[in-house]
């Protein structure tokens, strides 16, 4: 009985509001699109807001509605705004953001949605999962997929692309990175960056929002 209510989205009980909520969020996440970035890697990662509604989404109305208010507004994600990747962009918000909230739900699936929140241990090891797997994926993605398709080059050109300082951010030429290091440490720190606003700035609201309900 205790299990069952407290795996209880605060906004998931009535059907009508919970298509409203994804309705909402996916234009958010629109909105979050057309803004200018809060940072633009050389190899075209936006670092912004646009899967904070999806993740917001999830902690109030649930899995299903996140991923359904992800796939409302993903086709405009990628076409929309200034910086926007067309299809390519579009294929990897989703595939590097949607493990911000799939992960994570594991962990309320299991503990509850009122443990975890309140369970800083679940928080950090939740988010330090969902970035693992995030950053996994992104650096498979990007080498075999986003980097070359976009950009037109095979895997090897992609590394060799990463040795080149004109197109590494402050991070890789501070340190000095060259090859397939550059091409890891770059993907996978802003990965990181991008995953840990996802998830905490939408934990944040979360709280506000339902403290005021």
């Amino acid at each position: 009985m205790t299990s069952k209510r407290l795996w209880t989205y605060p906004l998931s009980s009535r059907k009508t509001v919970r298509i409203a909520g994804v309705a909402v969020m996916a234009a958010l996440s629109v909105i979050m699109q057309c803004l200018p970035p809060l940072f633009l890697t050389p190899w075209w990662m936006r670092i912004d807001f646009v899967a904070v509604p999806w993740v917001l989404c999830w902690l109030l109305f649930g899995l299903d509605a996140a991923l359904l208010s992800a796939a409302v507004s993903i086709p405009l994600v990628g076409f929309i705004g200034p910086f926007a990747g067309g299809w390519v962009g579009m294929v990897m918000k989703f595939v590097a953001s949607v493990w911000m909230f799939v992960v994570p739900s594991l962990f309320v699936r299991k503990w509850g949605l009122e443990r975890f929140l309140s369970s800083k241990s679940l928080l950090a090891a939740s988010g330090a999962l969902a970035v693992l797997v995030r950053g996994v994926v992104c650096v498979l993605f990007n080498l075999y997929f986003a980097i070359p398709v976009f950009f037109g080059m095979t895997p090897k050109e992609v590394i060799q692309f990463f040795t080149n300082p004109r197109f590494q951010s402050f991070l890789a030429r501070s340190l000095g990175l060259i090859g397939f290091t550059a091409y890891f440490t770059e993907v996978v720190f802003w990965n990181t960056v991008q995953g840990v606003i996802d998830l905490y700035v939408s934990l944040a609201l979360a709280a506000v929002i339902v403290r005021k309900l």
